[in-house]
């Protein structure tokens, strides 16, 4: 257990931690410089308030004066209306310096601090704190229990390579490492408030409003040494009222500029010297000894990074990535799965988890990854269908590698996936077996088609399949996936219900994994997972074990995940989610679906659907690079009940990002469907896809295969088919 917390955080986190050590090593080394070259504050500075009379008089519209840790005097003033930083001499109040922090620093503590990216990056950053401080516990008590106790830490170890780089530089980095990790651990959970910064409420304090005095004059200053000032702020002269404020290592004061009176003065409490000593400890400004330590060990801290990732892919790689999974030269199955969108990955899991535990030895892979040869006596194969009843992404060079094949032949099993409603449900399967069935490969079942991922049809199969091994499985499977990402019902709009195609556009928005933590860390853990137009979001309605996939068209930037829900007469999942109102939430998963995305390098872009197949497409129209023709094709059943997203899209004709919306409605006179639109422009359309335009078609399966048929008519003239426009990826299509 102690190994796996120390190798979990540091397989995954590697790379993070490496950047953010390296960070760290350069603002440290930075510091180190700070501190060996700043000024020393001796007997000869000026008084405070002397000292900030002559500043004044030497620069016009200061507004803060401010005692760097590192010993310098900085003043931040006006200059044509914009704040600029000078640092001055201390005995004389004159400019020595401009302060000018260079691109190339700024960028590396913003990287270091927040991950250059606000109260997202600032919570990554304060994550990694946490993942160090483990490594460096764990890896102290591995150590210990490694080489029997703590003062067996400071011999020799033995070894060599990279395992003795590691104990190493481990041994000389930990101290400070730990020290940075619990250091910007508090700093990270003070920023979130979730441990209080100590610091005094708030209270608005005028001061008399007369005339100011010269600043060397005012009692309140006085009793201010500069060697204890942290910073001073300079009232506003077009505001009789606003009192001095000065901040040192002990209190907090009010001074009236006109009387020099202390106003208020609040002693800082305990937490607040804590969170300063916090800060000091972690940054090291004005500490040489330390800085330069911290240097070192943040170096420290890349190398043993880098060192524990090598270790770590090194023993995984040795092995498998997945539990109990057998070497292809020892497997008795190969259990292979072709899949688009992951979800028949799931079953292929599950499968090889109960053959794996009824004592079979079991190689799982996907299809892609058919090996030459192998020992195995069974072949049992998953796959899904995508598109016309083509290859899914994992299977597309499986015939490739079949044609490879070398020594004996396995017995064979098949299962396809697919959907009935589609004219080749199952598709791919059916090829499959044609294929296994020319190579000699038999087939020991019927081939199985399972209708949209039934739990009982795979189950049933599964039984089969025991008895000829003669084995008793016990599937294990959760096919509604509900660990997933919880969104919240934040606006639906509704249309069709006149002419009964009741259809509503749902917006959703993440519910915040934990709701009693403060707002600002919520809406850092609740963000949304990376999805894209086209991407598909998996949904299972209540008491329901099956998935339904639908495109998304937002994308996660957008801070909202919207799609568009036509409600199927008798369908359980889109009555579902057309019922629900605004507040409701559901689980869901992301779903990647790269092979639907529009080319970035193709001159044209050809969007054509019906219906709620509009979603994806309008997401597409939103992210159109400029100056590239885009075309849309819609077809719904009436321009007033029916016409999703109609403002958007006009105004993205009107704003240039659309080149040309086509719609056409088939309840009205003179109507038609969308693939009377591809006939009517035949020429265009043939034109923008001889000069390498891409077709993109989302919507149902009857709509899409008159798409196709107008498609094939208008390319006839050049000789062009449509399987050929797939197979370079000018034709995409998302068909339900």
């Amino acid at each position: 257990m102690l190994r796996q917390w120390h190798a979990l955080p540091g397989l995954f986190l590697a790379l993070l931690l490496a950047i953010t050590a390296g960070t760290g090593a350069i603002l440290a080394g930075q510091a180190a410089l700070d501190a060996a070259t700043a000024p020393v504050v001796t007997a000869e500075a000026l008084p405070l308030g002397q000292l900030t009379q002559r500043i004044t008089g030497e620069i016009a519209s200061v507004e803060k004066i401010t005692r760097t840790p590192s010993g310098r005097v900085r003043v931040t003033h006006l200059e044509n209306g914009r704040p600029h930083s000078v640092f001055v001499d201390a005995t004389s109040g004159k400019m020595i310096a401009v302060d000018t922090a260079s691109p190339s620093m700024r960028f590396i503590t913003n990287l270091h601090r927040a991950w250059l990216n606000g109260d997202g990056g600032r919570l990554v950053a304060g994550l990694l704190a946490l993942a160090m401080l483990v490594l460096g516990i764990t890896g102290l008590l591995m150590l210990r229990r490694s080489f029997g106790g703590w003062a067996a830490l400071l011999q020799p170890f033995r070894g060599s390579g990279m395992r003795r780089w590691h104990l190493e530089l481990g041994r000389i980095a930990v101290a400070g490492l730990l020290l940075s990790s619990v250091t910007g651990l508090h700093m990270s959970l003070v920023g979130f408030e979730i441990v209080p910064d100590g610091a005094s409420p708030d209270i608005f304090v005028s001061a008399s409003g007369e005339a100011a005095r010269p600043f060397e004059q005012l009692e309140g200053l006085a009793t201010v040494s500069l060697a204890d000032l942290r910073e001073m702020t300079l009232p506003d002269p077009a505001d009789a009222s606003d009192p001095i404020l000065i901040r040192t290592h002990d209190f907090t004061r009010l001074v009236d500029p006109a009387t020099g009176q202390i106003l208020r003065e609040d002693r800082h409490s305990f937490l607040w010297h804590v969170r300063d000593i916090a800060y000091r400890l972690h940054t090291a400004e004005g500490m040489l000894g330390l800085a330069m330590a911290l240097a070192i060990s943040a170096v420290g801290g890349v190398i043993l990074s880098l060192t524990g990732l090598v270790i770590g892919l090194k023993k995984r790689l040795s092995g498998s990535q997945i539990r109990a999974n057998a070497p292809v030269a020892t497997a008795e199955i190969l259990l292979l799965y072709g899949s688009e969108g992951g979800t028949t990955i799931r079953f292929a899991k599950a499968l090889h988890q109960a053959l794996v535990a009824a004592g079979r030895r079991v190689h799982l892979a996907s299809m892609n990854d058919l090996p030459r040869q192998s020992p195995a006596n069974m072949m049992i194969l998953l796959a899904a269908t995508a598109g016309n009843g083509e290859a899914p992404a994992s299977a597309s060079r499986f015939f490739e590698k079949l044609g490879q094949w070398q020594g004996s032949l396995p017995e064979l099993a098949v299962v396809g996936f697919g959907d009935r409603q589609f004219p080749d449900f199952c598709g791919y399967a059916n090829a499959i077996e044609a294929a296994c069935r020319a190579r000699g490969l038999q087939l020991v079942l019927p081939t199985e088609r399972i209708d949209r991922q039934s739990v009982e049809a795979f189950s049933g199969w599964t039984q089969r399949l025991a008895a000829h091994l003669g084995l008793s499985l016990a599937l294990s499977f959760d096919a509604a996936a509900r660990a997933g990402q919880r969104f919240r019902l934040v606006a639906r709009e509704d249309f069709g219900a006149e002419v009964q195609a009741p259809t509503a556009v749902l917006r959703f928005r993440p519910v915040p994994h934990f709701r009693w933590l403060p707002e600002r860390l919520q809406a850092a853990l609740g963000g949304l997972p990376r999805f894209e137009p086209g991407d598909l979001v998996a949904i299972a309605p209540p008491d329901d074990a099956r998935l339904r996939f639908y495109s998304i068209a937002s994308s996660s930037s957008s801070g909202e995940l919207e799609i568009c829900v036509r409600h199927q007469p008798g369908g359980a999942c889109s009555g579902y989610l057309c019922g629900l109102m605004p507040g409701a939430e559901i689980t869901a998963a992301i779903r990647a679906n790269p092979a639907f995305r529009p080319d970035e390098k193709a001159p044209s872009l050809i969007l054509i659907g019906a219906g709620a197949g509009i979603a994806p497409l309008v997401g597409f129209v939103r992210l159109a690079r400029a100056g590239r023709p885009v075309h849309l094709y819609w077809g719904g059943r009436h321009p007033r009940s029916d016409f999703l997203f109609r403002d958007e899209l006009e105004a993205a004709r009107n704003e240039g990002r659309l080149t040309r919306l086509r719609t056409i409605f088939s309840r009205i006179t003179g109507g038609g469907y969308v693939q009377d639109l591809i006939a009517q422009d035949a020429a265009e359309l043939r034109a923008m896809i001889a000069a390498g335009g891409q077709i993109l078609i989302c919507g149902g399966c009857d709509m899409a295969e008159g798409v196709r048929q107008s498609l094939l008519a208008a390319l006839a003239p050049l000789g062009l088919d449509l399987s050929t426009l797939r197979q370079s990826g000018r034709l995409l299509e998302d068909v339900y």
